[in-house]
């Protein structure tokens, strides 16, 4: 039994026409011709594609229409079936599988949350005693000249940390701030705060306050007012 392509050939050469002329007549791309001719339908976009061009064909070529189709549908037709389903599987295949809430999936999300904060936890304490402590110092600036010999020094350091102002262990509120007052000599005074933690990991911080007494001062300016009216 012959096959359809078998069967357009031998007609249109019956005919005497070549491709060419029947890309003429009928206006299908010489393409789809050849591929209809040597049974490959794979260059067609699909069942309804093919069929039509075979239509189009087989009536050009005055062949008996129905004999045809009954002969494609029976060989051909399921070719198409398959590969549409294996494109929608393939399709099917790329789509994300939906996220289904379930008992199981929230107990181990806790779980998981719980951990993750654990071991954040220990990370962050871990890096508080590795790490240099911090030190705030609220007051003196550095380089000030102040008229007092007692000089306040405030500030706060981490919980756990210890306070040494001049090496001088100073006690610090339960927050970690602390006040205390130093006695100043006077010119430039150098002032060592430190922070040191439980690993012995410190942060210092140096303050040079100068000081000069107020009655100095108003004998410089009576000093100078004095040169002042001696040169006029």
């Amino acid at each position: 039994m012959k096959s359809i392509g078998q069967i357009l050939k031998a007609a249109r050469l019956k005919k005497n026409y070549t491709i060419e002329d029947v890309n003429k007549f009928i206006k299908v791309h010489p393409k789809y011709i050849k591929a209809m001719e040597i049974n490959d339908y794979s260059v067609f976009d699909g069942k309804v594609h093919s069929k039509g061009f075979l239509k189009i064909y087989a009536q050009f070529l005055e062949l008996d229409l129905d004999e045809l189709l009954a002969l494609w549908r029976r060989e051909y037709a399921t070719t198409f079936d398959d590969v549409k389903q294996k494109k929608l599987s393939k399709i099917r295949s790329l789509e994300p599988e939906k996220f289904i809430l379930t008992p199981s999936t929230l107990i181990i999300t806790f779980v998981g949350t719980l951990l993750l904060g654990f071991f954040m936890y220990l990370f962050f304490q871990y890096r508080q005693y590795t790490d240099a402590p911090t030190l705030d110092i609220y007051y003196p600036e550095d380089n000030i000249v102040v008229d007092n010999d007692i000089l306040d020094i405030t500030g706060k350091v981490e919980l756990d940390s210890e306070v040494f102002i001049n090496n001088q262990k100073i006690i610090a509120n339960t927050d970690g701030s602390f006040l205390t007052s130093i006695k100043l000599r006077e010119g430039i005074n150098t002032i060592s705060i430190k922070s040191v933690n439980k690993l012995n990991k410190e942060t210092e911080e140096i303050r040079n306050i100068i000081f000069r007494r107020e009655e100095e001062e108003e004998e410089e300016d009576v000093s100078e007012n004095q040169v002042i009216e001696e040169q006029n």
